[in-house]
């Protein structure tokens, strides 16, 4: 009897740790790469590049025209007198700060586009791996740029099936899902003028 008591004891303790015992399923997808390989965010990066090209010339515009300023003002210095020498420079000085502010505003305005028009297509990517961590019961999935994934076997790596789906039309609102850009290059940043 003192056994039977024992074993009902030792069942009754070790089946907690039993029922926590759980198998650990692990999963990751480059979220970078479906972005860049799915129909939206290809169409969105497209759409992105026009914008970030447009800004990108007006941009250099403004920079030959300060260039061009810069080089007439190094010929012309020594038959300036040096007060107006000086008042050319602060007038350039002034023009070099536009040229920077129109290149930070540009910079902002393409990052908020860009978020505008990834923010959707994430969304949904996130609709479609909760699906599968569901379906397949991960534990976790990891985003491989955001996780520093540094090694993982490829069997886990799940960004095929995503970009799959995601093609396919899984995930999408009922309006048909989202239609927006990508990320583009930053334009470059304006050169000081020389002295």
């Amino acid at each position: 009897m003192l056994r039977l008591v024992m074993l009902g004891v030792f069942l009754v303790a070790s089946s907690p740790v039993a029922s926590f015992a759980e198998e650990v399923k692990l999963g990751y997808v480059d979220l970078q790469r479906a972005l860049n390989e799915t129909e939206d965010g290809r169409k969105a990066k497209a759409n992105l590049k026009k914008v970030f090209d447009q800004k990108q010339k007006e941009l250099d515009e403004q920079q030959e025209e300060l260039k061009k300023a810069v080089e007439d003002l190094d010929k012309k210095r020594t038959l300036m007198p040096p007060d107006k020498v000086r008042e050319k420079e602060a007038e350039l000085q002034g023009r070099m700060h536009k040229v920077q502010q129109t290149y930070l505003r540009h910079q902002q305005d393409l990052s908020a586009k860009e978020q505008e028009a990834t923010g959707k297509i994430f969304e949904r990517m996130n609709r479609i791996i909760f699906k599968i961590a569901q379906a397949d019961n991960f534990t976790m999935i990891l985003d491989k740029t955001q996780s520093a994934v540094l090694y993982a076997k490829p069997h886990l790596d799940l960004t095929n099936e995503l970009i799959r789906r995601y093609n396919s039309g899984d995930g999408a609102d009922k309006a048909g899902g989202p239609t927006a850009a990508a990320p583009a290059a930053p334009a470059k940043p304006p050169a000081a003028p020389k002295k």
